[in-house]
């Protein structure tokens, strides 16, 4: 596997570098400023756009001797926040700039919304970024994590954010050393210590986010191999994912969110289609139910995905031409709320899409 040395050596435009962790403390930000720090070494042009001020000693001997691009002001209220100037970095023009947090929610009246949208601007100006997440803050595992540790995840960034990475490290230290820095102090102030480890930093929870940031870290590696070794149009061509969504779309953010991590699993286009009978035009429903579609529509698209609104009486003849059309490898359904009695009364669109689409895979996701 390239370095990602050798990765900036070869490329022109601005490659992504993700130093993930599965929780607070693993080392992150210590790991980004030492490869800063080993790659200024060998000549080259490395700033800092944002680093977490964290109160670590070791942490902050490595900023020194980094340039760091100013922070922009921003006032809120009473309250100031100081934000990345990405406008700055871009004029600056360095090759490799420093991204803490990637999952942050800028100020209000930032250029954009979040963090991961002002590395993308950076990126398209062709300049290099390292940055650091942790991996409860994707979006597709963020509520997972939320049911297993009762710890709400607020700042969430979409999935396809790890398809723009070149690469994907992870910092890893063992459970009991983790631990050990949270009741040293290294990681929050003394008085927070003792709830964390009750609370959040339990074994079981410790053990289930770092399962799932070592699956996320080797699942990138192993698109990218995919990508090496076959081609991405080929793989685009043949993998695309269809997530199917109902005219009552209640459970419809787990179907987008389950849909969009295969697809970018199989680093492959992912649709997320509804189809429309006449009697469900926006003029026959309630204002309620078009502003669920349009939620759901909005998410998906902020995963990545892309929303088609189709027409037609028999759902599944549809959906089945869509999918022949489109080229779909993986269709993705919810499971009926139906008893089976009333589900044969009724008809099965599902098992009519099975019956039909030759050669697709059909996924049944239990949304309970």
């Amino acid at each position: 596997m390239k370095t990602f040395e050798e990765i900036l050596e070869s490329k022109r435009r601005g490659s992504l570098k993700i130093i993930m962790g599965y929780a607070a403390g693993v080392g992150k930000t210590y790991s980004m400023l030492s490869e800063a720090q080993a790659l200024k070494q060998r000549g080259f042009d490395v700033v800092i756009g944002y680093v977490e001020p964290h109160r670590r000693p070791d942490t902050q001997s490595l900023v020194i001797g980094l340039e760091q691009v100013p922070l922009k002001k921003y006032s809120v209220g009473n309250m100031e926040y100081y934000e990345m100037d990405v406008d700055a970095i871009i004029k600056r023009n360095p090759q490799i700039v420093l991204v803490d947090e990637l999952a942050h929610t800028n100020a209000r009246g930032s250029k954009h919304e979040k963090r991961y949208m002002d590395v993308i601007d950076i990126l398209n100006s062709q300049i290099n970024v390292i940055t650091t997440l942790n991996v409860q803050h994707l979006e597709s595992v963020a509520d997972r994590v939320s049911s297993a540790t009762k710890a709400s995840v607020h700042e969430r960034i979409p999935d396809k954010i790890l398809q723009l990475a070149h690469q994907i490290v992870m910092a890893d230290i063992s459970m009991e050393d983790l631990r050990e820095r949270l009741r040293l102090g290294k990681i929050y102030d003394q008085d927070k210590v003792d709830n964390a480890l009750i609370n959040f930093f339990t074994y079981n929870n410790l053990s289930f986010l770092r399962e799932i940031c070592l699956r996320e870290a080797a699942g990138n590696q192993f698109q990218k191999m995919q990508e090496n070794s076959f081609g991405e149009g080929k793989v685009f061509a043949e993998e695309a994912v269809m997530v199917a969504l109902s005219s009552d779309p209640t459970n419809a953010p787990t179907l987008i969110r389950k849909g969009t991590k295969m697809a970018a699993r199989l680093s492959s286009r992912v649709y997320v289609t509804y189809v429309q009978k006449k009697a469900e035009d926006p003029s026959h429903i309630d204002s309620q139910l078009q502003r669920k579609l349009q939620q759901n529509f909005e998410l998906a698209t902020k995963q990545g995905a892309i929303v088609r609104i189709l027409q037609g009486e028999n759902i599944s003849d549809v959906l089945v031409n869509f999918a022949f059309e489109n080229k779909i490898r993986h269709a993705v359904f919810g499971k009926s709320r139906l008893t089976p009695l009333r589900e044969r009364l009724r008809g099965s669109i599902l098992l009519e899409f099975i019956h039909d689409a030759v050669g697709i895979d059909v996924h049944i996701i239990s949304v309970e």
